[in-house]
């Protein structure tokens, strides 16, 4: 399939971005109504080959050289991205391996712990690739077992499971350790607050009480357990809490209490008997998926920080993964929630994100999703 492009989307492409809007397309009639790989050109030049979907408003590219999508394609494009997270970023073992136009593999996410990956992948043709990006990740980085998602929205989840069928294994983040299961949530563990997490170390004290609101399996509860403090992690999941138990016990971490249940609600009932802790962290889910509903995820955002803060003594540390929720509504919405909860913070350190390994590309702000603060609190 060939389709012209106009002079801006030529240009965007020249200037490193890898996703162009349908509406670049010139010769409209041509468009597929099913999903395949397709050639662009400019003034009958070739520019591109890329992914097109019809029901998708984007296009994304998959390479600028007009060669075969194929084992070599993948083996080289899986390569780098290996090389870039151990030789640059000093990841060893476990790490996000492939993060979509960050690595010039649209459509793929894959995570690696230890000798086990999981791996979302969005697009029907990139799937059908599967087993040949697992073949590269067995001679690659010696990966032993592949868990194949369908993350695509409308798809019932079917997992391909290629290799050992191993799924469980343990790994090491900083002085702490977690059990990882790829059956689990998404590709198997967060871990793009892993330093985040790690950095929160330095400020948490022996005997130090400590509420981890959306706790899923405990990222944040084990590292503040092994600096002594006592934790109360808050999730609606049962299944995370019973694997956050697991962790707990993997640490040998003994003063801690998870509550299934409601976040809000159980705060609500925390300041009605008039608890307080000193440090509290929020890590909700994304309460926005769509840029359409935006407003009422900052009210959410809003009533869980005000909450948050409400039951803070000396330290407030707050997350957002929405892509729709950009720095300055969130840092904006945090403001609003301190004056509202009659709590001045202090912004401790710079602004964090998520991990290195999720890269952030100069071109492409939509790679840029978790926005984390640590504040400390001052109670007047």
């Amino acid at each position: 399939m060939k389709l012209e492009i106009d002079k801006r989307a030529y240009n965007s492409i020249l200037n490193f971005s890898r996703i162009i809007y349908k509406n670049a397309i010139i010769n409209k009639e041509d468009l597929p109504n099913n999903e395949q790989i397709i050639k662009l050109y400019y003034k009958n030049k070739f520019v591109a080959k890329a992914i097109y979907d019809s029901g998708a408003p984007t296009i994304k590219i998959l390479t600028l050289k007009d060669e075969e999508i194929n084992k070599d394609f993948f083996y080289n494009r899986i390569k780098k991205a290996k090389d870039y997270r151990e030789n640059v970023l000093n990841y060893k073992d476990t790490y996000r391996m492939i993060y979509a136009e960050a690595d010039y593999l649209p459509s793929i996410i894959i995570d690696r712990y230890n000798d086990i990956a999981s791996m979302q992948v969005s697009s029907k043709i990139i799937e059908g690739y599967s087993r040949i990006i697992f073949e590269c990740l067995e001679e690659i980085a010696d990966i032993n077992t592949l868990y194949v998602q369908n993350a695509k929205k409308g798809d019932k989840i079917i997992p391909k499971i290629y290799g050992d069928k191993k799924f469980e294994t343990v790994i090491k983040e900083g002085n702490a350790k977690f059990k990882v299961n790829l059956k689990g949530h998404k590709t198997g563990f967060f871990l793009d607050q892993r330093e985040n997490r790690m950095d929160l170390e330095n400020y948490i004290k022996k005997g130090d009480k400590v509420l981890d609101i959306c706790c899923y399996t405990g990222g944040f509860s084990v590292h503040c357990g092994i600096k002594g403090a006592e934790v109360i992690g808050v999730d609606m999941s049962n299944e995370a809490l019973k694997v956050a138990e697991e962790n707990m016990t993997l640490n040998n971490i003994k003063h801690y209490n998870f509550i299934e249940g409601n976040a809000f609600d159980i705060m609500r009932d925390m300041i009605n008997k008039n608890e307080k802790f000193d440090v509290v962290i929020l890590d909700p889910p994304a309460f926005t998926k769509s840029s359409k509903d935006v407003k009422n995820a900052l009210k959410a955002y809003n009533t869980l920080n005000y909450l948050g803060l409400k039951l803070a003594k000396r330290m407030f540390i707050t997350s957002s993964c929405s892509h729709h929720i950009d720095r300055e509504m969130f840092k904006n919405m945090v403001v609003s929630s301190s004056l509202r909860a009659k709590k001045e913070i202090r912004q401790i350190g710079g602004y964090r994100t998520q991990s290195p390994d999720h890269i952030i590309t100069m071109t492409n702000k939509n790679l840029e999703y978790l926005k984390c603060l640590f504040f400390g609190v001052n109670n007047l």
